[in-house]
């Protein structure tokens, strides 16, 4: 072991007088070294636990592993639980000892092998010739096919288990960022990612979109919750359908600093304001001193049949070379009505969410 990490180091410092093809070749055979260096490193800590050879020092093998290598603890018990599988299947180690598989391989047959120990004896070598040969996903998806028909109904708890793991925490940071942190059960997952997929990829046709792909994702996911607060079946409180309130008084729609200038709570650039203001519903509040004098009645500053105008006129997104739907799109007023532009087809554009953005907060050149 000692041997072969010497070697590993030993070609680092001499890679510039390679060839690309002695390079590909080098780094290929270095990852096959490490494979079977780990699967050395599995089958000397499965003698250690075997012997216990870590007492009197550490009560656990993984407590031992924990303390002398560094390593949290989930990640200890994760090596002692891969070593102790490994002594248990001949044919799992040899295949791992001699690199016929890699570790997430070994990971993956060896939870199979908790699913039906004896058939899993069986058809150890048929899955480990399977797994070999395919790429990751294919791989795990047969071994998952192997599972369900080993015992159909552990699979299906299992399936059930990552259902119930699922959750997603919102949560709001210092400086009014908002996180999202969460497990998706699989399915979720798929049906999320896709419609993340289905609104970023034609993003990357664009050559002046200059957002990472984290960035275009977080755009997608807010045009996503947009459409459906606008478009969808959302519930009805107090009279109202669930929305996202913008209080603003009228010198701010004129871009002016004033108070209030505040989405549900967050204060906003005046800027921000004019483009929410842009196309929304609007009730107007007279106060005094913080006390309501007067409530007027809501309307919407894009009617519904101007809004129809505009969508058989513009299509989408109006901005030289957007593809974004009808759908996806903001109505924008050219000379903003709190400026006494008019709610009228000649002054209103559909522009996208990223270009209304854009168009109002100083990216673009205003038309």
């Amino acid at each position: 072991m000692a041997l072969a990490i010497e070697l590993l180091l030993d070609e680092s410092d001499a890679l510039w007088h390679e060839s690309d093809a002695e390079l590909c070749d080098g780094y290929v055979a270095g990852v096959r070294r490490l494979v079977r260096l780990q699967a050395a490193l599995a089958a000397r800590l499965a003698e250690i636990d075997r012997r216990r050879a870590h007492e009197p020092g550490h009560l656990t093998t993984a407590a031992f592993v924990r303390d002398r290598v560094g390593v949290s603890g989930a990640e200890a018990q994760r090596l002692v639980s891969e070593a102790r599988g490994l002594a248990e299947h001949d044919g799992l180690r040899h295949a791992f000892a001699s690199a016929e598989i890699d570790r997430p391989r070994v990971a993956m047959l060896l939870h199979a092998a908790g699913v039906s120990p004896d058939t899993f004896a069986r058809d150890e070598q048929v899955l480990i010739d399977t797994v070999a040969r395919l790429e990751m996903s294919d791989a795990r998806r047969a071994v998952d096919y192997w599972r369900q028909a080993a015992d159909r109904e552990r699979f299906a708890r299992g399936v059930e288990q990552l259902h119930d793991r699922r959750g997603l925490s919102v949560s709001e940071t210092f400086g009014g960022m908002i996180r999202l942190d969460g497990d998706l059960d699989p399915e979720s997952g798929r049906l999320v990612a896709a419609a993340l997929e289905s609104l970023v990829e034609p993003t990357f046709l664009d050559p002046t979109d200059d957002r990472t792909l984290r960035q275009r994702r977080v755009d997608a996911l807010a045009e996503i919750c947009a459409d459906h607060l606008r478009h969808g079946d959302v519930p009805v409180s107090g009279g109202f359908r669930t929305q996202v309130t913008l209080s603003v008084v009228p010198d701010v729609l004129r871009g002016e600093i004033g108070e209030p200038c505040e989405l549900s709570g967050l204060v906003v650039t005046p800027e921000a304001a004019q483009r929410i203001a842009c196309d929304a519903t609007v009730t107007r509040v007279v106060a005094d001193g913080g006390r309501v004098l007067d409530v007027g009645r809501t309307t919407r500053v894009v009617p519904a049949a101007i809004r129809r105008a505009l969508i058989a006129r513009d299509g989408g997104c109006t901005h030289p070379g957007c593809d974004r739907p009808h759908r996806w799109c903001d109505a924008h007023h050219i000379t903003h009505w709190a400026d006494g532009g008019s709610t009228s087809l000649g002054n209103l554009r559909l522009l996208c969410r990223r270009h209304h953005r854009m168009a109002h907060e100083g990216s673009v050149r205003r038309e």
